[in-house]
């Protein structure tokens, strides 16, 4: 248990370096869109989130990957994105990122591992 606690303290702050923030600061803009500005949870970019991830999972699982590397791999992916979106994204497409699209992330990476483990079978 420690050895995970560690990792996700090691995460955090991996994560606020690339977002140029400092531990304990506040950073300028807000991290994650308001969700208004994320759009519904029915929006083409959902769908594409969804669709990305299952495609994603699906094939690491078809090529041998476990299914915990299939999903880690596949949610890193997503993590990546949405990182992108904060800290990279041009101002004029409302930096920020967007818990709708991890959702949809980690749901087609759910899905894509199932199915596989299913046809499997």
């Amino acid at each position: 248990m420690r050895s995970e606690t560690l990792r996700a303290a090691a995460l955090a702050l991996a994560l606020s370096a690339a977002l140029g923030c400092e531990p304990g600061s506040a950073p300028a803009d807000p991290l994650f869109l308001s969700s208004a500005e994320q759009g519904s949870w029915l929006a083409a970019d959902k769908e594409l989130h969804l669709a990305g991830s299952l495609a994603i999972a699906a094939s690491l699982r078809i090529e041998g990957q476990s299914r915990r590397t299939a999903l880690a791999a596949t949610f890193g992916t997503g993590i990546a994105k949405e990182i992108y979106d904060v800290a990279l994204k041009p101002r004029r497409l409302k930096r920020g990122a967007s818990w709708k699209d991890l959702a949809a992330d980690l749901a087609g990476a759910l899905a894509g591992v199932a199915i596989v483990s299913a046809l499997d079978r």
